[in-house]
C-alpha cells in the first residue's frame, strides 16, 4: 500500500475511488460505511487529503480495485489511448475501432490505473455523436464529476467531445460554442477550430465561420491531415455558398475535389463533384451543371451535399426542360426516402407551372419539402423558400412573398 502513496498523487487516488464509486452506483454513505465518515470520503475523492494505508485498502476493497499501476502497463496503456485519439482526428472510423475494441478488452484494468481519466475520455471520444446515448452521457457525467481533479489536457479533450456531440446531436449552437470556448480556454487544435466554425456557421455568422473554418485548415496542413484539409475545403466551400458567393466557393470545393482525385476517394470525389455543380445552378450556368452532372452519382442528400438527382431535375426545372426532368422519374422511384417520392409525384402529377422559369406550383408540396428539408440542407431549403417566393407572386400574395423574403435576408 505504501506504493500507492508514493506513486499516486493526491488527484489520481481521488479520481480511481470517485469514478470506481460512482460506476457501480455506490453512495458515499455506502462505500465510506464502517470506513469512514462520509465528509472524509467527500475531502478524499476531491483530492484535498491522501489518507493513511489502511482507509485506501479499504477503500480499494470494498470497490474491488485491483488497483495496477506498474510502469509496463502505464506505458503501453497510454500509448493505445493516444494511438486510438490520433487515429480517430487523422483517419476518423477507419481504424480506431479495432483500437477501441483492444482498450475495451482490458476496461477494468484501465478503470483501476492511474489511467482512469484518460480511458473515460477514450470512452467519451468513441461514443461521440453516435447513437448510444446512454453510453455517451453516462461517461460524460463520470467525467463531468471530477473535473477539477483533470490536468489542462484532459479538460481540453472533454470539452471538446462534448461540445461536438452537442452540436451534431442536440444541434445547439450557441450552447455548442460555449462548451467549445471552454476547451479553447486549455488548448487549441484543427478540430476545434473546425466544429467552432461549424457551429457558427449553423447560427448564420459566416464571417466568424470562414476565420474558424481557416484556422483549421491551416493547422490540418501543419499536420498533413489530409482527410481533414479535405474536410476544411468543403466548409469553406459551403460557407462562401452560404453568404451568397458562389464564385469563391467554387474554388474551394474545386481544390478540395483535386486532393480527393489523390487519394481516389469516391465518396469526396461525388459530394464536391456535386457541390460544384449546384455552384453553377445558382451562378445560371446550367449547362455546366448539368455536364458535371452527368458522371456523378450522389446517392443521397446531408447537411453538405445535394443528392444529384435533385440537383439534374432543378437544373432542367430551371430552363422548363420536361423531356430532361422526366427521365430522371426512376431515379425517384429507387429511393424510399418521403421527401425524394415527393420530387417525384411533382413530376408525373405536372405540378409545374408554365411560367418562365417554370417552378412547382403547389403550396402544399413546396410547404412540405421545406419542412422536410430544414433539418437536413441549408442550400436546399434556401432554394426551395426562394421557389415558393415565386409562387406566392404568381399568386398576386405579394406580403406572403414579401414576409418569406424578409426570412431570407432580402
Amino acid at each position: 500500500m505504501k506504493k500507492i502513496i508514493n506513486r499516486t498523487n493526491g488527484k489520481i487516488l481521488g479520481s480511481i475511488i470517485k469514478m470506481n464509486r460512482l460506476h457501480q452506483n455506490m453512495s458515499q454513505k455506502a462505500l465510506s460505511d464502517g470506513i469512514c465518515v462520509s465528509s472524509y470520503l467527500s475531502r478524499i475523492e476531491n483530492a484535498e487529503i491522501i489518507p493513511s494505508e489502511q482507509v485506501i485498502s479499504e477503500l480499494f476493497e470494498a470497490l474491488a480495485i485491483h488497483y495496477n499501476d506498474s510502469e509496463d502497463f502505464l506505458v503501453e496503456g497510454a500509448a493505445t489511448l493516444n494511438h486510438f485519439l490520433e487515429e480517430l482526428m487523422f483517419n476518423e472510423f477507419s481504424t480506431s475501432r479495432q483500437i477501441f475494441e483492444q482498450i475495451e478488452q482490458k476496461s477494468d484494468m484501465y478503470r483501476h490505473s492511474p489511467l482512469i481519466i484518460d480511458y473515460y475520455i477514450v470512452c467519451l471520444a468513441f461514443y461521440c455523436t453516435r447513437s448510444e446515448r446512454h453510453i455517451f452521457e453516462s461517461t460524460r457525467s463520470l467525467l463531468e464529476s471530477v473535473e477539477e481533479l483533470m490536468t489542462n489536457d484532459q479538460r481540453f479533450k472533454y470539452y471538446l467531445y462534448y461540445g461536438i456531440d452537442h452540436a451534431k446531436v442536440y444541434r445547439d449552437y450557441k450552447g455548442a460554442l460555449d462548451i467549445l470556448f471552454k476547451a479553447k480556454s486549455f488548448d487549441v487544435n484543427g478540430h476545434l477550430f473546425y466544429w467552432l466554425g461549424y457551429s457558427y456557421l449553423k447560427c448564420s455568422n459566416t464571417i466568424k465561420a470562414f476565420e474558424m473554418f481557416t484556422k483549421a485548415l491551416k493547422v490540418y496542413v501543419e499536420e498533413a491531415n489530409l482527410l481533414s484539409i479535405i474536410g476544411s475545403y468543403e466548409m469553406l466551400g459551403l460557407t462562401h455558398y452560404r453568404a451568397g458567393h458562389y464564385e469563391d466557393g467554387l474554388s474551394y470545393f474545386q481544390r478540395g475535389l483535386k486532393l480527393a482525385q489523390k487519394i481516389n476517394s469516391a465518396a469526396y470525389i461525388s459530394a464536391f463533384n456535386c457541390n460544384i455543380a449546384w455552384g453553377y445552378l445558382n451562378l445560371k450556368q446550367v449547362e455546366t451543371c448539368l455536364a458535371l452532372l452527368e458522371n456523378t452519382s450522389q446517392k443521397f442528400t446531408s447537411e453538405t451535399v445535394i443528392h444529384s438527382g435533385i440537383v439534374s431535375f432543378l437544373a432542367y426545372l430551371s430552363e422548363g426542360r420536361t423531356e430532361g426532368y422526366q427521365a430522371l422519374l426512376p431515379v425517384f422511384a429507387e429511393s424510399c426516402d418521403p421527401w425524394m417520392t415527393m420530387f417525384k409525384d411533382v413530376i408525373e402529377q405536372h405540378t409545374i407551372s408554365e411560367d418562365s422559369p417554370p417552378f412547382i406550383d403547389s403550396e402544399v408540396v413546396l410547404r412540405r419539402l421545406i419542412e422536410m428539408t430544414e433539418p437536413l440542407n441549408h442550400e436546399l431549403n434556401t432554394y426551395l423558400r426562394h421557389m415558393m417566393v415565386k409562387f406566392y407572386k404568381s399568386k398576386r400574395r405579394y406580403k406572403e412573398a414579401l414576409d418569406l423574403c424578409y426570412t431570407l435576408g432580402e
